[in-house]
């Protein structure tokens, strides 16, 4: 498990963006409007309010915080793991 740790984060974390950023699989599976992820809601709010592009723009800084967080906590596993398979 120690030798694989790098590996395993990275793959959590590619995941964990891909589920964040995941955009297709939510507008079209989306049946009732309980929980939406937040690109969903932040293309909603486009279709409603098309003039206020500041509270669009600060809602994309805010959806970005947890990703940026994560990767600046991650960067050595990330690098590790990435890297990890290129030696000879």
């Amino acid at each position: 498990m120690p030798v694989s740790r790098n590996a395993l984060v990275t793959a959590a974390l590619f995941a964990f963006l891909f589920a964040w950023s995941d955009f297709l699989f939510a507008l079209s599976l989306m049946t009732d409007g309980s929980v939406t992820p937040i690109t969903l809601s932040m293309y909603e709010f486009i279709g409603a309010h098309t003039q206020s592009w500041s509270a669009l723009m600060a809602t994309a800084v805010l959806a970005s915080v947890p990703a940026a967080v994560l990767l600046v906590l991650a960067q050595r596993y990330i690098a590790a793991g990435v890297t990890g398979g290129a030696v000879k």
